[in-house]
């Protein structure tokens, strides 16, 4: 029984183990740290938006074969080139734009269509709350099953601080396919929550006005690149102004109608909202200009806002400002300002992009129009032509060998065409065979996820080697990175219980049936009767050593669960269901020895298990295994 009960144990005791983070976390505990795991933990130490974004996506939709993604994890797993690139990123958008870089070098060993899917997959779950409250905002976030996030992670929206432009957003989108539909409209809420209260309620209410109009500009790559790197309503107009006035060809960086009608509504709120105020908030004082000012009204004049001087210093907001303050007490506005106002502008992505055609729409893209890389095979190096669930014979490159043609990790390849001897034909029996390396560490994204191993297999140029050629990659599973390895010995207190109890059943089953026999059936001893007489002289003494070997088991686990012992093993305290093994453990074994002391002292021995005078030395040696039975 207890033996089961280790062995349903197993499991809890494994899961707590996989959920402890490899990070070093003194508060909690966690002293490993990435570089002591035993396996190569990819998203160890990146960002928790990451970590807690993959974990995610893999619980919800690749940890059984029925996932709807299974297939491309398990061979985004095996491919080294995507490998090399997550341990180069720091976050699923930079992983994508890797992914992107990659392809614009066609010269550079290319991922599969695997690892794009999967990594998009991941960003998708990241970015867009319509998929899950767990990660990212507007609000506050959940940690309800599956459970990704440490306790102090539970409401907190690990993901909001993930960097994506509305320019990779729309990048993105021919990258992942119809995946990504509504990532655009989620970034732009993202930009959005980050706005200060009077800029968010300036777009709220020209929202309400122009409903339609403002889904379009969410959507644009153009005018939402704008409002990302802005700060209010005048800042908009303002950055809008200065970026057309200073392009060689203004018509390149086109501004859409309904842009300018959501801004200009938007603008009118600013002027009223009691949130915008127009003496201390930077984002307004810093680019009010009389000019400013008259360039708005008059853009907004085919929106048939009719702003002027006295009606805009009339709503409240704008009446406190520097600029009704010149316009009526007769006072002239300085339209000079002592530093440029756009500074912050210089080196920022969507400017720098400006001549991308304006997309309006975030309609999605279909699988026959996304477009397909063209594979690249690199001289020297295996290319994987297909994945199976098992990935038998399966190519992969190793991260040494990803790169053995260019120069490493930040050369490019050289085009150069490599010319080989043609080998002769050899015969088999004088074939070399391949040389190979050993096996690498297993390699995942995180502990206790599927992963692979890869070594190197070669053969020398100008040799014909024997077929079939080795397998260069073969899949594995990470072990967790936590400071408890106690599995083992659960494992082995599972089994030995299971043993002791298979042995003691069948010797009960034989002393059955020793004690049906009569003295007429001893005349003749037959050969069953000498292997049950066998089975029943020496099984005994395999139960009572297995008595005193699972009392050395049950030790290791009292130990390492309840018994302070510092920094060893530490994390194995936190568990609960380890802890009630331990404390079953001992009850189990106490109550077994008090069985067994009880039988020795009450209960004859049985005359088939009499045994000739021996020698005090044995008889000495015998003592413990005699006092725990008859």
């Amino acid at each position: 029984m207890y033996g089961a009960w280790a062995f349903i144990s197993y499991t809890p005791i494994d899961e707590f183990l996989c959920a402890i983070p490899g990070e070093v976390n003194i508060s909690n505990g966690w002293t490993v740290g990435c570089g002591n795991c035993s396996d190569t933990l990819m998203l160890c130490d990146k960002s928790d938006c990451w970590r807690h974004a993959f974990n995610l996506t893999w619980q919800l939709d690749a940890a059984t074969p029925n996932g709807a993604f299974y297939g491309d994890f398990q061979e985004a797993a095996l491919d080294s080139t995507c490998n090399s690139l997550v341990l180069t990123a720091d976050s699923p958008a930079s992983m994508l734009t890797s992914i992107e870089d990659r392809r614009a070098n066609p010269s550079r060993p290319q991922v599969g269509q695997a690892c794009v899917s999967w990594s998009c997959r991941v960003l998708v779950r990241a970015t867009m709350r319509s998929l899950g409250t767990h990660l990212t905002g507007p609000g506050i976030c959940t940690n309800d099953a599956p459970s990704v996030k440490e306790p102090w992670f539970a409401t907190e929206c690990s993901c909001d601080d993930m960097l994506i432009t509305m320019a990779q957003a729309t990048s993105f989108r021919s990258l992942c396919g119809a995946m990504s539909t509504g990532l655009r409209s989620a970034v732009f809420e993202r930009h959005l929550s980050k706005k200060d209260q009077c800029y968010q309620g300036n777009m709220a209410a020209s929202a309400a006005i122009n409903p339609i109009e403002y889904s379009e500009f969410a959507n644009d790559i153009n005018c939402e690149s704008l409002f990302e790197n802005t700060g209010s309503t005048l800042a908009w107009f303002s950055a809008k102004n200065y970026l057309l006035a200073n392009l060689p060809d203004p018509t390149s960086y086109p501004i859409a109608p309904y842009c300018r009608k959501v801004m200009c509504f938007a603008f009118v709120d600013t002027l009223a909202n009691a949130e915008c105020n127009f003496t201390t908030n930077a984002q307004l004082t810093d680019v009010l200009t009389a000019t400013l000012i008259s360039e708005i009204a008059t853009e907004c004049q085919a929106e048939n806002l009719a702003l002027t001087p006295l009606s805009m210093c009339a709503l409240s907001s704008f009446n406190e400002s520097s600029y009704c303050e010149a316009q009526f007490p007769g006072r002239r506005l300085d339209d000079e300002i002592s530093e440029s106002p756009w500074s912050f502008l210089q080196g920022v992505e969507p400017f720098s992009k400006a001549l991308r055609p304006n997309i309006s729409s975030d309609a999605a893209v279909s699988k026959e129009t996304r477009p397909k890389p063209k594979p690249k095979v690199q001289p020297g190096n295996a290319t994987r032509k297909e994945a199976v669930v098992e990935f038998d014979g399966m190519e992969a490159l190793a991260f040494v060998e990803d790169f053995a043609d260019c120069g490493g990790l930040d050369s490019s390849c050289s085009s150069d065409r490599r010319l080989q001897v043609t080998p002769a034909p050899a015969t088999t029996g004088a074939l070399q065979e391949y040389t190979v390396t050993p096996w690498s560490s297993c390699i995942c994204y995180m502990q206790c996820v599927p992963g692979v191993m890869t070594r190197s297999v070669s053969c020398p140029a100008g040799v014909t080697c024997q077929e079939p050629k080795p397998s260069s990659a073969q899949s594995c599973v990470c072990k967790h990175c936590s400071d408890c390895d106690v599995l083992v010995f659960v494992l082995a207190t599972a089994a030995a219980y299971c043993a002791t109890g298979l042995v003691a059943f069948l010797l009960w089953l034989g002393f059955v049936m020793v004690a049906q026999l009569e003295e007429d059936d001893y005349t003749e001893m037959s050969c069953g009767l000498k292997c049950l007489g066998c089975f029943c002289k020496f099984l005994p003494i395999v139960t009572k050593i297995m008595t005193y070997a699972t009392m050395l088991l049950i030790i290791v686990l009292v130990v390492t669960a309840l018994v302070p012992i510092g920094e060893l093993y530490s994390d194995c305290k936190g568990s609960t269901s380890f802890t009630q093994l331990a404390i079953g453990g001992i009850v189990v074994w106490v109550v077994q020895l008090i069985v067994g002391v009880y039988m020795h002292r009450n209960k004859p021995m049985p005359p088939w298990l009499h045994t000739a005078q021996s020698s005090g030395a044995l008889k000495l040696i015998c003592k413990p295994l005699n006092a725990v039975g008859p």
